[in-house]
């Protein structure tokens, strides 16, 4: 296939909202971090909080308690 049209426009508001998404996912893995920290709730109940998946914030929860 062979690019014949480039659209600038489009490519910025998809670098943006690839911006944007990675911008949320880093502040719910923040977010869960300190809620692990803060002991407020249990690891399901933080998973749900942050819509993380629920392997993501066990593996948090693991770094954590070894680093504390």
């Amino acid at each position: 296939m062979i690019l014949t049209e480039f659209n600038q426009e489009l490519y910025e508001k998809n670098v943006r909202e690839d911006g944007y998404l990675e911008g949320q996912a880093d502040k719910a893995i923040e977010d869960a971090e300190n809620l692990l920290r803060m002991r407020l709730g249990t690891v399901d109940q933080i998973a749900q909080a942050t819509n993380l998946p629920l392997e993501k914030v066990q593996k948090l929860a693991e770094n954590i308690s070894v680093n504390a």
